[in-house]
């Protein structure tokens, strides 16, 4: 990456701004589904919305244009910002020349999908592409931010325990009684028209991303990497998001699948994306049943045994990365010069959004005092930017990094859910402990002031004054 990235990102920006500022490429161009759920959106951002599965049998490409979509895409196009892109929102509207995704995310399709979109209009059925497909929830992790509809092991934790007595309701099962949700074994509409779709989808389509739960637990994952190896698309990407955290034989499994694809030029290229957000006894306490050896072992074949592939690590910046964030910055020096990249790219790579819900793993919930962390990581950045070919971070690592620290210090989020997010971080995390048996106080130190205020405003919460 270099600062000519960058013009190209804000190019983007102002091209998509002769439509509208609210304008997004990504609304037509990207696509997650959800088919245990039967749910989609088209980026992170925006909270997931169902797909009418009665529209699918005339129309299996309304997995991607729902009504919904469609009317999202039609306030873009009027110049509107949609309510639920406020993500990106937030960012442009900090002060200074911030990168937010939607420019990301648009620059990446702008030349080749513009015009065509922007004839089209907001009615118009289209193929994206990139898509990222989630075929069900099994994961061996329980992250804490996640949630039952993508983890298994946080299904099966409420089961036994039952709910946090939290005031953001985001590990509830309620679900499980919904008619559309599907476990892995039972007839599933959505997942029919989907390989419905897909004859006329991968025509269009240059990135497949599969996503989870935890994509190498799901026999989906390797019958789609057969089914390329007999029937290539060589101008497909395939990409895979792991935890890295499961047997060393399902990683070997890929490798090897992706060996093959690779050498019969069956797709045009795979990447790998894993979770991380910080390093050591911290990074464990946030990942529940992540084992960083075995992590690095898996994350070390995979990189040996693939040496033209690519690695990104998907750092989701949390309250609990904010002190530590450093150790993994280092860890990424580390292995960058065990695995260096060329002049354009490297082959360990990292994104840094921040995380937006649920409230109490919000960074914008610390005090001030915080942001000295925040500095400091940024500075880290700086004095290690990549010069002449040498180890180090990238222009846009840093700028990418730098709206995450503008955020935390401007801070718009409303006070009132501020507090409500530290009440929860008060019984979340020592609920946390009782059930999994860690200690946070000893884990993560430089919080033990701020769990006290967050105590306090858990006793205000609860006994509220006349």
């Amino acid at each position: 990456m270099s600062k000519k990235y960058i013009e190209i990102i804000h190019e983007a920006r102002d091209k998509l701004n002769t439509v509208g500022n609210g304008f997004c490429l990504a609304k037509w161009n990207m696509e997650t589904l959800y088919l245990h759920m039967g749910d989609n959106h088209s980026c992170y951002h925006p909270r997931p919305h169902k797909i009418d599965k009665n529209l699918l049998k005339a129309n299996p490409s309304a997995l991607h244009n729902t009504p919904w979509k469609k009317e999202v895409r039609k306030q873009m196009m009027e110049g509107k910002r949609p309510e639920e892109c406020y993500y990106c929102w937030n960012i442009e509207d900090l002060e200074g020349n911030h990168i937010s995704d939607r420019m990301k995310h648009s620059s990446n399709y702008i030349d080749s999908t513009f015009d065509d979109i922007v004839e089209g209009g907001w009615e118009q059925d289209w193929n994206p592409r990139h898509l990222e497909v989630s075929f069900g929830n099994g994961c061996n992790f329980r992250c804490g931010y996640c949630c039952p509809q993508a983890s298994s092991s946080w299904m099966e934790e409420i089961k036994r325990h039952g709910n946090y007595d939290l005031t953001y309701n985001q590990y509830g099962i309620e679900f499980l009684g919904n008619s559309d949700f599907f476990n892995k074994d039972d007839p599933n509409p959505y997942v029919d028209a989907f390989w419905e779709w897909w004859p006329v989808l991968k025509k269009d389509l240059r990135v497949f991303r599969i996503t989870g739960g935890e994509p190498l637990m799901n026999p989906n994952t390797f019958k789609l990497l057969k089914m390329l190896e007999d029937e290539p698309e060589p101008n497909l990407e395939i990409h895979v998001n792991s935890n890295l955290g499961v047997t060393h034989r399902l990683v070997q499994k890929l490798v090897d699948h992706v060996k093959v694809l690779l050498e019969k030029k069956a797709i045009k290229g795979f990447k790998l994306y894993t979770s991380i957000d910080t390093w050591g006894p911290q990074a464990e306490y946030i990942r529940t049943n992540l084992d960083l050896n075995l992590w690095e072992q898996n994350l070390k074949y995979y990189l040996d045994n693939l040496p033209q592939q690519d690695i990104s690590f998907m750092v989701t910046f949390n309250v609990l990365t904010v002190a530590n964030f450093r150790s993994l910055l280092e860890k990424i020096l580390e292995l960058r010069k065990v695995y260096p990249g060329n002049e354009w790219h490297q082959r360990v790579q990292f994104d840094t959004p921040y995380l937006k819900e649920p409230p109490h793993w919000m960074i914008n919930i610390l005090p001030e005092s915080f942001n000295n962390y925040m500095e400091s990581h940024l500075q880290f950045i700086a004095d290690n930017l990549r010069k002449n070919n040498q180890v180090g971070f990238n222009e846009i690592e840093y700028e990418v990094f730098k709206r995450v620290v503008d955020y935390m210090k401007q801070n718009p989020v409303d006070s009132e859910k501020i507090k409500k997010g530290r009440r929860d971080f008060y019984v979340f995390f020592n609920e946390t402990d009782k059930r999994n048996g860690t200690d946070f106080y000893k884990t993560f130190p430089e919080y033990i002031d701020f769990m006290a205020l967050c105590k306090q405003e858990f006793l205000s919460y609860e006994n509220p004054k006349d």
